[in-house]
């Protein structure tokens, strides 16, 4: 068993980390402590994790979960739109223009419905493949394939207003 879970934390790793790193506002720090402890839940709950009915979702509902724990513990709430994609730029003139490039983006990204924002966020920067996604979501992955495409056609159109 212990084998089987390193080879599911290796291929579940970074994407967990994106997933918590842009739902901390970029802390780098803070997604790393949550992030080993999302992984030390899996390890404690792993005889529970069935690979036939998703390679994905078990352990994204387990980040989830610990990620709602942690704002409620806070006593903060905070979406995906509330947070800052902010990027650092060789000088200032670069920094500046990646800034106001991530504010139309997270402006773009606010005015998409929910749904749309996740599937856009988790395709485009937690990585997710449309099967990964399609058990998280409830979705045949043609149909998040598509949905995708709108989106992120919408989100062009959104951009360049």
């Amino acid at each position: 068993m212990k084998s089987e879970f390193e080879r599911f934390y290796r291929e579940n790793i970074n994407r967990i980390h994106r997933y918590v790193f842009f739902r901390v506002g970029r802390n780098r720090d803070v997604a790393e402590d949550l992030v080993s402890e999302i992984f030390m839940k899996a390890h404690r709950a792993f005889d529970t994790f069935d690979e036939t009915v998703s390679k994905s979702a078990w352990i994204y509902r387990i980040a989830h979960n610990h990620l709602a724990n942690y704002y409620r513990d806070r006593k903060q709430d905070v979406d995906i739109e509330d947070m800052a994609l902010t990027l650092v730029g060789e000088d200032g003139n670069k920094t500046m223009e990646r800034q106001e490039t991530a504010m139309i983006l997270q402006k773009a990204l606010g005015m998409l419905s929910k749904d749309e924002r996740q599937i856009v966020t988790m395709k485009y920067l937690e990585g997710y493949a449309y099967e990964d996604m399609a058990p998280i979501i409830g979705k045949a992955a043609d149909t998040i394939k598509v949905a995708t495409f709108r989106a992120m056609k919408k989100l062009k159109t959104l951009c360049i207003s």
